[in-house]
């Protein structure tokens, strides 16, 4: 750790195109990772970086550890998955939830990766039964807190009181920025235009967007702006995720759980030639990230890919590292 702030890095899955256009091998992309200095922190998803997922073997195991070592990197984070609707006729049940998250937790142990991430899906019961092993094998469990969701949200609070029972330093959260947002990104209203949407219809949304309505009232409000405008389900489903995919939760809401805070996912869409993230606050979170004392792991985690195929993740992963560099050097 550092006295000086987080230590950045990045999550693999900024770089989902090049992995879909097999542009690099996972031995390449982590020798692209640090020969552009964006780490030391490497984190991964699991299903993303490993055909054997949710198991790995001992031989892949070593092979990744030596490869991280091998260019001064150090593993922050691996990204576990729970597919509740895996079946077609009935969601996981609880003990196939905790075997699920358990074989995650074996393959994270053996990659060597301190914390992982798990999806807020894997609930309350199936975290307390894990947490024998998580002390066993000496790794967080992290709950990602991604929009819609806030410090507020009724699961959250739950599992904030469950930490606050259990009283072990290695159950929490990973703040994602997507909660934090000042303004949806103008890649989506484009998805959104393509998908047919007229002009009207797009303000519309913009105004229930920014009202502090919950979600069910936003889609009962959109389904009528919706609906007034005549659109088909192309352009509903795409104007639906408006409301569920970019929160704008204060940034004063996450002083409330930084003890609990394992590690962030430091969300955004782009960073213009300025230096910026237009839709996200990201001066203000680097200063409250500074001024909490957060001294842990962050990722850059680029979501741009949900509006372009361009394999530009390398550059703009090296643009956010330069942001936040600047934001946290400032007094």
């Amino acid at each position: 750790m550092t006295n000086n702030g987080p230590i950045l890095g990045v999550t693999l899955f900024s770089f989902t195109n090049e992995w879909q256009q097999k542009l690099y091998t996972l031995d390449e992309m982590i020798a692209k990772v640090a020969e552009s200095g964006i780490g030391p922190g490497i984190e991964i998803v699991g299903f993303q970086s490993f055909r054997s997922y949710p198991d790995v073997s001992d031989a892949d195991a070593d092979h990744f550890q030596n490869q991280l070592a091998k260019y001064g990197l150090i593993p922050t984070c691996l990204g576990a998955n729970v597919d509740l609707g895996r079946r077609r006729d009935r969601l996981m049940t609880a003990d196939e939830i905790y075997e699920t998250v358990r074989r995650q937790l074996v393959s994270a142990k053996k990659l060597g990766f301190p914390i992982m991430r798990v999806p807020p899906t894997a609930g309350e019961l199936t975290l307390e039964n894990l947490l024998s092993l998580a002390e066993e094998y000496e790794i967080q469990l992290a709950v990602e807190l991604h929009s819609p969701l806030s410090v507020y949200h009724p699961e959250v609070v739950k599992l904030r009181s469950m930490f606050e029972r259990l009283k072990s330093p290695l159950l929490g959260f990973i703040p994602d920025f997507s909660a934090t947002m000042t303004s949806v990104p103008e890649g989506h209203w484009n998805n959104v235009r393509r998908a047919g949407a007229p002009e009207e219809l797009i303000d519309a949304a913009k105004v229930i967007w920014r009202t502090d309505d919950p979600i069910p009232a936003k889609f009962g409000a959109l389904a009528e702006s919706c609906k007034l405008f005549g659109v088909g389900p192309s352009v509903i489903g795409q104007i639906n995720m408006t409301m569920t995919m970019f929160g704008h939760m204060p940034v004063d809401s996450w002083r409330e759980i930084m003890p609990y805070v394992k590690h962030v996912h430091g969300k955004y869409y782009q960073v213009t030639k300025a230096g910026i993230e237009p839709s996200i606050p990201y001066r203000d979170l680097m200063q409250l990230l500074k001024r909490e004392g957060y001294q842990g792991t962050i990722s850059a985690e680029w979501e741009g890919q949900a509006f372009t195929e361009d394999p530009i993740g390398f550059q703009q992963v090296e643009a956010w590292n330069a942001m936040c560099r600047s934001f946290l050097a400032e007094s």
